[in-house]
């Protein structure tokens, strides 16, 4: 349990990492910019959460995980080579949208919240608020890009 926590803190990191690099790439945008660095914030939190979520007493709080390091660690690679990507070729307010949501669509399912099978009630709730706020963050972004550009399906 500790390393699927630590890769999803990892991916969490990297996510905030990759919103702030889309922010500063959109800077001539006030708005966009604003969004960005509000998806920046929350991924940042998510990180938090998943670090509190390692240092709970294991065998009490979670019975299991639902996916495979594998996958973990593929997102977390396509996490990762994006953000070259961006440090390289900053996109454009178009391009950033589109991955912005791409990106919270394919990690949805690997939320703490969706991937881990919880014994505690109380928890399985408090993490389940994270995956839905990725659910937020797409209708979000899709509502941006839909007010500017062709809509996206």
């Amino acid at each position: 349990m500790q390393e699927f926590f630590d890769i999803c803190s990892e991916i969490e990191s990297t996510m905030c990492l990759i919103y702030r690099r889309m922010a500063h790439a959109v800077r001539g945008n006030e708005k966009l910019q604003e969004l960005m660095l509000q998806l920046a914030k929350d991924e940042a939190d998510h990180a938090n959460q998943v670090r509190y979520a390692r240092v709970l007493p294991q065998s009490e709080s979670f019975a299991g995980v639902k996916i495979g390091k594998s996958r973990l660690e593929l997102l977390l690679l396509k996490a990762q080579s994006l953000l070259r990507d961006l440090e390289n070729d900053p996109p454009t307010e178009k391009h950033a949208l589109l991955k912005a949501i791409e990106l919270e669509e394919e990690f949805i399912g690997v939320h703490v919240g969706t991937a881990v099978e919880f014994k505690d009630e109380k928890l399985k709730e408090r993490f389940s608020m994270l995956a839905r706020d990725d659910e937020k963050h797409v209708g979000t972004l899709r509502a941006y890009f839909n007010a500017f550009y062709s809509p996206v399906t």
